[in-house]
């Protein structure tokens, strides 16, 4: 039987599909106003959706550095707190350092000294193991579950040597506590190249100062020991060789002693038979330190030599507070650094977050003028595709008969 359709079935199918294909569009263009935006998945533009995937993983990862550095900055917080306590509790331990420097303080008065050293003490271990918000040991390294510091003689050290770490940046990793060694156990006593010492069995009431090194292409930082044959002559002896560098030395209170790349000088009235050594500076830690100091003020005053030696000790004393006072300040500006490193590194952080979201936007984000536009734009053709099909589909012969 002839077709007495005159449309043929192609131009019937074309049509339909530009009807669907309007009808899809208008879809499209109206899920794009509803949600404000171009690309609402993957199909709508594959090529741009892979950049708002690389968008979203970078942001997601600059949160996760915003998180690290409010973690960061709490650490570092609490830990700038627990050093400024350290010194002032060593600055407090230095001024009774500098009040037992008393030859009218009798035995009374040192006992309540050393009472309150010892409580002070006790302040400076539980300052070292200080913890964070999280219950974690600060000063503990990677060990941040175990006490680091153990009160006894030595000092028992349990953390790490390492110290702990985050990420609060792109490429920028900061330590956000130290290492107990770090902070309180790796401090050079002395002078920081080499420390001094009376022998305490000597009669005289010399005092040698701490000296410092005068020429470092001569200091070797071998032991020397200086031995006095009598009240105006001593010899410097090599102690690693014993051998005597200088023989017969004329002594006179606070000339300078030069030898070796050094130079110090002993005062008083040392005797026949007194020493002086004099070794390569080690590292000291806090707490032993302020326990030798609290040793020494057990020891007798019953002679002009034990008090001469006593006034050793408290000079030592004082220098190696010093010592620890000013590690314990540089650690403290390091802390301030770090702080100051958290707060431009989340400046930095909120820059990059909202150039990534201007990207984003750039790249999803719906002009609604120009939609609304193309949506009329689709309906009027979408209305004249499909009166005209409704004309051209009920054409037949007959209509022309």
């Amino acid at each position: 039987m002839i077709d007495t359709r005159v449309p043929s079935n192609q131009l019937m199918l074309k049509m339909s599909r530009d009807i669907l294909n309007r009808q899809s569009d208008i879809s499209r263009i109206q899920e794009q106003i509803a949600s404000g935006k171009r690309i609402n998945r993957p199909s709508d533009n594959p090529s741009q959706s892979a950049n708002i995937v690389g968008i979203e993983e970078a942001h997601s990862k600059l949160e996760q550095y915003q998180r690290n550095s409010l973690t960061a900055e709490s650490k570092l917080n609490i830990e700038e707190a627990s050093l400024t306590g350290t010194i002032n509790t060593l600055n407090r331990i230095r001024e009774l350092v500098l009040s037992s420097n008393n030859g009218a303080l009798d035995d009374s008065g040192r006992e309540a000294i050393k009472a309150e050293v010892a409580l002070r003490l006790d302040e400076l271990y539980d300052l070292a193991n200080t913890k964070d918000s999280s219950g974690d040991y600060l000063f503990a390294g990677s060990n941040t579950q175990t006490r680091p510091f153990t009160k006894s003689t030595p000092v028992s050290y349990s953390g790490s040597d390492d110290a702990q770490s985050a990420s609060v940046g792109l490429g920028r990793t900061i330590k956000v506590a130290d290492s107990g060694i770090d902070v309180f156990m790796r401090i050079r006593n002395g002078n920081g190249d080499f420390q001094v010492s009376a022998t305490n069995t000597n009669t005289g009431t010399g005092l040698i100062s701490a000296g410092s090194v005068v020429d470092r292409t001569a200091f070797t930082g071998d032991p020397y020991r200086i031995e006095f044959t009598s009240s105006d002559q001593f010899n410097i002896i090599d102690v690693n060789s014993g051998t005597a560098l200088q023989s017969g030395v004329a002594y006179t209170s606070r000339s300078k002693i030069e030898f070796g790349g050094i130079n110090t000088s002993i005062i008083g009235s040392p005797n026949a038979g007194d020493t002086f050594d004099i070794k390569p500076s080690t590292h000291q830690d806090i707490f032993t330190t302020v326990s030798a100091y609290m040793d020494s003020l057990d020891n007798p005053h019953a002679s002009s030599a034990t008090s001469a030696l006593f006034q050793q000790d408290l000079n030592e004393a004082l220098l190696n507070i010093d010592n620890s006072l000013a590690h314990l300040n540089t650690a403290r500006s390091r802390v301030g650094n770090r702080l100051n490193s958290i707060d431009s590194s989340r400046e930095e952080n909120e820059s990059i977050t909202l150039q990534l979201s201007r990207s984003r936007a750039n790249i999803e984000d719906l002009d609604i003028a120009k939609a609304v536009t193309e949506l009329q734009s689709k309906a009027t053709s979408l209305e004249i595709l499909q009166k005209s099909f409704v004309r051209v589909e009920g054409l037949n012969l007959f209509n022309y008969m």
